[in-house]
Parts: C-alpha cells; sequence; structure tokens
C-alpha cells in the first residue's frame, strides 16, 4: 500500500512541476526550461544528501557498485535523450498524436523489465497496464479521428521512441537503485540514486547550455525564484518517484504514476474553468478500469 500512497504523491509534484515549468518557459527556451528540473533540484538533492548520511564516505561505498555506476549513467542519459526526442516532437505541427504515444512508456518498460531483469507480470495485471495506458492515450489525443489519420505518420515513430527512452530511464534508475544492497534501507538507496543521478545530469546539461545557449543563464536567474520553486518539486518528486521503485516493479509505479494527467485535467478544469468532452471522460474512465484490475491482481 506504501507504494501507491508514495507514487500518487510523486505524480501530484510532477504535475505541479511540470505547471511551474510551463510559466517558466515563457521568459527562457524550451531547453532551459527542462534544465530547471535538474539544476535547480541538484542543491536540495546534495543538501538532504549529506544532512542525512554526514559521511563522505558513502560516496565511495555507493560507487564500489560498479553496476549502480552504469545503471545510474545509463539512466541519466536516457532521460536526457527523452528531453531531446520530446522537445524535437513538438516542433511537428501533428505533435500532440506523438505525444499521446509516448505514454506507451508502461507497456515499453513491462518489456524492459523482463528483458533486463527478469520481472514479470500476471496476465491480468498486464491487462489492466495495456488497458490504463489505452485510456491515457483516448484522453491525451482527445480526437480519435486526428489520431488515426496521422497513426502512420513520422511523428507515431518518433512518439513510440520517447516513450523507450523515457521507460528505459525508468527501468534503469530502478536497476540503480535495487543495486545499492550494501545500503540499510530502501530510502537511502532512493535518496543516492537521486544524489548521484541529479548531480550528472546537472553537470551535463550546464556544459550544453553553456556552450549553445548561453545566455540563458541570465534569463534562468531573472526567473530564479519560480525555478526555486519548480527544483524544489523536481526535487521530492524525484525522490519518491525512486523511493516507489524500490518498493515494487517501476511498470506498476508508472502506470497509477499517469494519474498525473488527471491532476492536470482537473485544475484545469476547476481554476480555468475549461470544458469538459465526452471523449476525456471515456479516457478517464478507460484508465480507472486498467489501473483497478493492475492493482487487484498485481
Amino acid at each position: 500500500m506504501n507504494w501507491i500512497i508514495v507514487t500518487i504523491f510523486a505524480a501530484f509534484l510532477q504535475n505541479l512541476r511540470f505547471t511551474l515549468q510551463k510559466n517558466i518557459n515563457k521568459n527562457v527556451s524550451t531547453f532551459a526550461s527542462s534544465y530547471v528540473r535538474f539544476a535547480f533540484a541538484c542543491p536540495f538533492a546534495v543538501a538532504l544528501f549529506f544532512l542525512y548520511f554526514q559521511d563522505f564516505s558513502v560516496i565511495t561505498e555507493a560507487l564500489s557498485h560498479k553496476t549502480f555506476i552504469i545503471y545510474f549513467i545509463s539512466a541519466s542519459i536516457a532521460q536526457i535523450i527523452f528531453t531531446f526526442i520530446m522537445l524535437y516532437l513538438f516542433q511537428f505541427s501533428n505533435f500532440i498524436v506523438g505525444t499521446s504515444l509516448s505514454k506507451t512508456e508502461v507497456i515499453q518498460i513491462v518489456i524492459l523489465e523482463l528483458v533486463l531483469f527478469g520481472d514479470t507480470l500476471s496476465a491480468l495485471a498486464t491487462c489492466g497496464v495495456i488497458i490504463s495506458t489505452i485510456g491515457i492515450i483516448i484522453f491525451s489525443v482527445k480526437n480519435l479521428n486526428l489520431f488515426f489519420k496521422n497513426l502512420f505518420s513520422k511523428t507515431t515513430i518518433i512518439g513510440i521512441i520517447t516513450g523507450f527512452f523515457l521507460g528505459l530511464s525508468v527501468v534503469l534508475y530502478r536497476g540503480a537503485t535495487l543495486s545499492l544492497d550494501s545500503f540499510d534501507s530502501k530510502f537511502e538507496k532512493a535518496l543516492c540514486t537521486l544524489f548521484f543521478g541529479v548531480t550528472f545530469q546537472t553537470i551535463l546539461m550546464t556544459i550544453y547550455i553553456y556552450i549553445f545557449e548561453r545566455s540563458e543563464f541570465k534569463k534562468l536567474y531573472e526567473n530564479k525564484y519560480q525555478c526555486l520553486v519548480a527544483g524544489f518539486c523536481s526535487f521530492l518528486g524525484t525522490l519518491s518517484w525512486f523511493y516507489a521503485f524500490s518498493l515494487i516493479q517501476s511498470s506498476f509505479v508508472r502506470a497509477l504514476g499517469q494519474i498525473e494527467l488527471l491532476f492536470s485535467y482537473f485544475s484545469s478544469t476547476i481554476f480555468f474553468k475549461e470544458k469538459v468532452k465526452i471523449i476525456e471522460i471515456i479516457g478517464i474512465l478507460v484508465f480507472i478500469f486498467g489501473v483497478t484490475i493492475m492493482l487487484i491482481y498485481k
């Protein structure tokens, strides 16, 4: 039951962070707004890491696990590649089709966990994951005619590839967390993975921005307070994701984590008075049905 609470909390924070990033994106480049989730989360991750462990030797201990190094570096790079591809996807006029198909990440996670770790799901749990993913795709597209019209377009392939790299980063981060078998608790494993992952990503993306978008640093500084709040949400949300990965298979976590879109939907309808569409309600009901099956037969 703990993993359910942690996942919903992580999804809520992710939605809040994404909302803040959209606002920041009005003043900075798209890549720079993506950079916020790593660079401004990093100080919080570093502070908690050293406050909790209060011992520099823990760094040496973590890096003594060669598997951990491979996993967290690979996961970090996969997540950055996902960010680049998603940004490229937004350049297409029918990007909504590609972004909806990126939601197939959960199904791809099931396959990746089977291939990399030998993790399996029951037949009914797998059906639940598939049904919930279909619900999210219906909800995301909102226009099924547009979806089927562009199903065999370039954006479809890009969308699936986007989902692959997102799913790969999730599975590899879970592998990194679980590989720290010398650590006492699952929270310590999650915190350690967060510390190394976000630090490595911040270094890589800082180098990129310094070379290609140096002027964005000034803009980020001008929006530093919003960036700090977004970074704090990213820090807490990512720590929650990693902790949830240590409790159960990441396919379950990410499937339930799609509830993030529902948080976004309800905030739009409540605060911005957006009209409710029947197709959105159908998507939500299909998602809830799939998640219910998944939770019962996990």
